[in-house]
């Protein structure tokens, strides 16, 4: 529903009322014998009057008309974007005395004796707030007179006083009877409302809704409620979160062997040194969230045309952490072998008792999109051998004393995800209101309103009988597409964040000789041998751990087995 408002400002006024207040000023200038301006040269007006109205109200077509023999001529001026119109009003070219005799004459019948200014405008609403508004505005009348006392002087201006009109009465009552329609803005996913549903006797506009796209709309049957569907803009990127998905190896060596994962490991000493080899199986970093987008992209690529990535991170973190009875006696004594091309150790380092070792891709800037992080994973396949070296007992560490060794791997694939939404513009329907009667003003054609934005939903114009003048506010085009609902085309943002841990905990038992026993002269039986015991990790942590426990006996000994989680 559209109402529109009319209205003609009209102006008929004597022009011996105009130049009553300023009859003295005329009557010297006439006894001096002074014209106002030479012959021919009637540039500059003698009288303005100007009708302004506020937006977004229209100016139509002014006309205008005078009986004065005072006046020579008339020109409207309007300015660019019609809500201001001047007539400028040219005296004859004569002397004060032969106007002023004209003026005297007039004054016996002034109201034959008029300059008359018609000013149509005109006004269109769908808003019952935007009509109460309107019944606040005014249109302002305003008007001068330029005195020239002699074409060589400077003209005196004076103003005449401002007149207000009211612009339009009773404006909201156009809208009491209008039958009430319904607008909601739903996720078509699920259907849930995205803002609370809106009524009045228009449909509102779509709405800018964060992390949602527009998508498409619906009319219910009865043509009372239509329904703004939006779709998540990255609704088809996993959500972040951690997969349980690498399975490492955790090695040890002992005094220079190859470390292993045998059951038995011996320490012949105190002083003997320890090994470690971590090895990632780097194919396990692609499993998980990363690879249910990658699927999704080989699926639907076109899917994924819109969307850019920026401060990607590919790669892993192992850490090592030493309980205080062990130490990198050597902090130099750390490597990192077997990464592929495209990606190196962006740190290894040692600090007190933790050793630890990040990997990432070398060229970030070079994933923009899906495919390219689809390529930069793929190259993540063999195995990255983290080995630490010359880790040796501290002099608080003691025979049949259990110590622990924790380390965590961890995969990380992040990036920065963005899109950029588009505009589409469809177009608008014709108002669907038919012309109103109007008044004949001396064959003043009503103004043309500016249009109104209307809705997706709105229908086709009625058949109405056929006119020239288009007298009712007319449709403009909504926005739609993608971005409809927002000033401009946003630029969304997402943060996305993958992670893939270790799935199962390795403990691994490790024992040295307390040192040399006296041989005994006499056998004696000997004491139960006391439980070992065994720390394992806590839930708390992810990842292998390994624990060096004391065994009774002559010589220490170790056994590692695998714990599946």
């Amino acid at each position: 529903m559209i109402t529109t408002y009319h209205g003609t400002v009209v102006l008929d006024i004597p022009i011996t009322a105009l130049l009553a207040d300023h009859e003295a000023e005329i009557r010297a200038a006439a006894a001096q014998g002074l014209s106002p301006h030479d012959s021919g040269n009637n540039d500059n007006p003698d009288i303005a009057l100007t009708v302004s109205v506020p937006e977004p109200v229209t100016l139509g077509a002014s006309r205008e008309k005078s009986t004065s023999s005072m006046i020579a001529y008339t020109w409207l001026s309007p300015n660019s974007d019609h809500t201001q119109v001047t007539a400028n009003i040219q005296f004859k070219d004569l002397s004060w005395q032969q106007l002023l005799d004209i003026y005297d004459a007039e004054k016996a019948n002034p109201g034959q004796h008029t300059i008359k200014v018609q000013v149509p405008y005109a006004v269109g609403t769908i808003d019952p707030t935007e009509a109460t508004q309107l019944a606040s505005e005014q249109v302002t009348v305003t008007g001068m007179f330029n005195f020239f006392a002699s074409s060589t002087t400077p003209a005196q201006v004076f103003h005449f006083d401002t007149k207000t009109l009211k612009l339009a009465e009773s404006p909201t009552d156009c809208f009491a009877s209008a039958p009430t329609k319904t607008t909601r803005w739903v996720d078509e996913e699920d259907g849930h409302d995205l803002q609370p549903p809106k009524t009045g006797p228009n449909f509102f506009q779509a709405a800018g809704i964060p992390d949602y796209e527009f998508s498409t709309q619906e009319l219910s049957a009865d043509g009372m409620t239509g329904i703004y569907k939006y779709k998540k803009v990255f609704g088809s990127l996993p959500v972040n979160g951690d997969d349980p998905t690498i399975d490492t190896d955790f090695k040890v060596g002992l005094d220079g062997s190859a470390p292993t994962q045998a059951e038995q490991i011996y320490a012949e000493n105190k002083d003997s040194l320890l090994t470690i080899e971590n090895v990632v199986h780097l194919d396990d970093l692609r499993g998980g969230r990363i690879a249910k987008l990658l699927e999704k992209y080989d699926e639907t690529p076109n899917a994924f045309d819109d969307i850019e990535l920026k401060n990607a991170h590919l790669g892993f973190t192992t850490q090592i952490n030493l309980p205080a009875q062990l130490k990198f006696s050597d902090p130099s004594a750390i490597s990192v072998t077997g990464l592929p091309q495209g990606f190196s150790a962006k740190t290894v380092a040692v600090n007190g008792q933790t050793a630890t070792v990040t990997v990432d891709f070398d060229n970030p800037d070079q994933i923009t999109t899906i495919a390219a992080l689809k390529d930069a994973m793929g190259a993540l396949h063999g195995d990255a051998v983290i080995t630490i070296q010359k880790i040796a007992f501290t002099e608080s560490a003691t025979a049949d004393t259990d110590y622990q060794i924790d380390h965590l791997t961890q995969g990380t694939i992040s990036v920065d995800v963005e899109k950029q939404l588009g505009v589409i513009v469809r177009p608008g329907q014709p108002s669907p209101a038919c012309p109103p009667t109007m008044d004949d003003y001396d064959a003043v054609k009503p103004a043309e309103p500016r249009s109104v934005v209307g809705t997706v939903f709105d229908p086709p114009s009625p058949a109405c009988p056929p006119t020239d003048t288009p007298y009712t506010a007319g449709w403009r085009p909504p926005m739609t597409g993608p971005s409809a609902g927002w000033d401009e085309a946003p630029l969304m943002k997402h943060p996305l964040k993958f992670t893939t841990s270790e799935a199962h905990t390795e403990v691994t038992r490790l024992s040295f000789k307390p040192g040399p026993t006296p041989t005994p002269t006499t056998v004696t039986p000997s004491a139960p041998p006391t439980p070992a015991t065994q720390l394992a990790k806590t839930g708390a942590l992810t990842g292998d751990v390994l624990v060096l426990a004391a065994v009774t006996g002559a010589i220490g000994a170790a056994a590692m087995r695998r714990k599946r989680s």
